[in-house]
């Protein structure tokens, strides 16, 4: 093979990886969506709820839930907004600041991660064609292909 055909592979294998993991991507988000609509959540609002769940009954304000959602363009009040009609959440203002807000998950909220967590396996198994030895070597791939 010529220099030419080499270089004109190698692209084709990177255009291949680039589809590929776009293609994934499409697959596992619709994925996600059907798992998620049962419980009528957005994967934001699952990980608000889940940030929320990790602060321990503390207060969260909506600046600090967006800087631990992955997707930092979010946007965080709306979100808990929805997620305050749907009875999951509740805010108040900051006693020290009255300009803060004050987000807290409910005991609803919790219950609805509990639902979820006893069924996100479901998802998981959207792998089993991998053995595990392949599944920790495409998450090495992927963590490496992002740092």
């Amino acid at each position: 093979m010529d220099a030419n055909a080499t270089a004109t592979a190698q692209k084709n294998v990177w255009r291949e990886l680039r589809t590929n993991i776009f293609e994934t991507e499409v697959w596992l988000r619709a994925a996600i969506k059907e798992f998620l609509d049962e419980f009528d959540l957005t994967p934001q609002q699952l990980s608000i709820l889940r940030i929320l769940k990790a602060a321990n009954n503390e207060p969260m304000s909506t600046k600090q839930i967006q800087e631990e959602m992955m997707d930092k363009s979010s946007d965080t009040s709306r979100l808990v907004d929805r997620l305050i009609k749907k009875d999951l959440v509740r805010k108040r203002k900051d006693p020290n600041d009255g300009r803060l807000i004050q987000v807290f998950i409910k005991y609803e909220g919790l219950r609805l991660l509990a639902q979820i967590e006893d069924r996100i396996h479901t998802l998981d198994e959207k792998f089993t064609l991998l053995s595990e030895e392949e599944a920790e070597q495409l998450n090495w791939l992927l963590e490496k292909a992002r740092s």
